[in-house]
């Protein structure tokens, strides 16, 4: 069974998602999955790149995961 992912993007962003998702025929949680499965094979983290985005706070990105997955 798979989990439900809420995620937050830029206006056209969800636009431009749906043209490739109709041009590759797979939903876009599909896509999204393809990318990070790609993403662990190139043994890269993917969510490296937003280490930047938490910058100035105090929170580890251990302890982002552990709220994340702690939610009621």
């Amino acid at each position: 069974m798979a989990n439900k992912l809420t995620l937050s993007i830029p206006p056209g962003f969800k636009r431009k998602a749906h043209q490739l998702s109709r041009r590759r025929k797979k939903s876009i949680s599909a896509l999204f999955v393809e990318f990070v499965e790609q993403e662990i094979k190139q043994e890269r983290n993917p969510f490296e790149g937003l280490d930047g985005v938490w910058e100035g706070r105090d929170i580890t990105l251990e302890r982002l995961r552990q709220r994340a997955w702690c939610r009621p």
